[in-house]
């Protein structure tokens, strides 16, 4: 491989090899206090007790064909979210759900619109399939999406923009009026351009949980069982889009998945049918934890040692540390001398920032997150 390649390869898959060589090492430990995690902790006892009073339904969907999906499935998520069958595409995980609307709409040469901070893989595809990235800058505190600014930056070669609701790694939402002016100021720049939203998130917001993709056409919409339901062993994702949309990205999809799992499928279909109950266990959970991330980090932020509050919906935050425009000394420090993890702001592009991710076991998390304050209190009396 040549060089330039390599190192673009490295850059790639920095963050999440970065993230899951570290998971690797520290499975098991028990004096690991892990924040990096963005995924609520998974609900195996509440999955083991709908698979044993679900056991002769998850026989019979055994039955059905599931080369474009399982229908049984597919008619549970469309339900939940307002859509037809016809506007879903499974796919193996919210990833490939976002690569593969990515490689089926991005060409070499094309301009791709990305917000910025960004989950890399969002930006990265589009990078490596030779597409030009310009970079829609989502600022503190709010970490809005402002529709002026991101007209700007759409132009006559712009084939997608890139964003995430909720925003990873701030939190911050984008409410329904929000997403009508943005599709508003893309549409008047150029009609050709799609936006794709990755809503793996979504569902922390309250009320009802419309797709960007069913407030607009404009929208692409992906998301999956994993970060709110903390299910992400199923890999079930999906895309939503219309009907034509959804088609254009059939072929990449047998290209890289074949189909998907008729096993996985079924149990997923089994969890839509109690969705809710995940979700109120989910939002219990995270309620828990950030009012122990309040009650610990308010002081810090009181006397100026972090900037900015945590947000109201969801399980990440995103603050920056007082005085530092670099936080890797400050995160390396914290494994190695207190066992705290975190993710380094710089994999999200501002390196003045960490991730925190405050979706583990509540008994846990108070317990990370209390060791957190104190060893951020020392480092900066260091």
């Amino acid at each position: 491989m040549r060089g330039t390649d390599a190192k673009r390869m490295m850059r790639t898959t920095d963050y999440l090899t970065w993230f899951k060589d570290l998971d690797v090492r520290l499975q098991g430990r028990q004096d690991a206090h892990l924040l990096m995690s963005s995924n609520v902790y998974e609900p195996l006892d509440l999955l083991e007790r709908h698979v044993r009073e679900n056991w002769e339904e998850l026989r019979r969907l055994q039955a059905y064909n599931n080369d474009w999906g399982h229908p049984v499935l597919l008619e549970r998520i469309a339900a939940r979210y307002g859509v037809k069958p016809g506007n879903i595409l499974l796919t193996n995980g919210c990833t490939n759900a976002t690569y593969l609307a990515i490689i089926s709409h991005a060409n070499r040469g094309d301009t791709v619109v990305c917000e910025t901070p960004a989950y890399q893989p969002m930006w990265q595809t589009a990078e490596r399939i030779g597409a030009r990235i310009k970079w829609l800058k989502r600022r503190p505190p709010r970490y809005g999406v402002d529709p002026d600014e991101l007209a700007r930056l759409v132009d006559r070669k712009t084939s997608l923009v890139v964003l995430t609701n909720l925003h990873n790694p701030s939190g911050a939402y984008l409410d329904r009026r929000e997403l009508k002016d943005i599709a508003a100021a893309v549409r008047r720049r150029n009609k050709r351009t799609r936006i794709l939203m990755d809503e793996v998130f979504r569902d922390f917001a309250p009320g009802k949980h419309v797709p960007a993709s069913t407030v607009d056409p404009i929208y692409i919409s992906t998301g999956s069982l994993s970060k709110v339901y903390g299910l992400s062993h199923l890999e079930c994702g999906w895309i939503m889009a219309d009907a034509p949309t959804v088609k254009r990205i059939w072929p990449w999809f047998v290209l890289s998945d074949g189909n998907g799992s008729r096993y996985l499928e079924s149990l997923s279909a089994v969890v839509f049918a109690h969705l809710d109950e995940y979700l109120d266990r989910s939002l219990g959970i995270v309620q828990q934890n950030r009012t122990a991330l309040c009650q610990a980090m308010d002081p810090l932020i009181a006397d100026g040692l972090i900037e900015g509050n945590v947000p109201d919906r969801g399980c990440i935050w995103f603050p920056a540390i007082a005085g530092l425009r670099d936080t890797d000394r400050l995160v390396r420090s914290l494994a190695t001398k207190h066992g705290i993890y975190v993710v380094p702001g710089k994999h999200f592009g501002d390196p003045a920032r960490v991730r925190i991710g405050f979706g583990n076991r509540p008994e846990l998390a108070r317990r990370a997150i209390g060791r957190l304050a104190e060893a951020l209190f020392d480092f900066k009396r260091m």
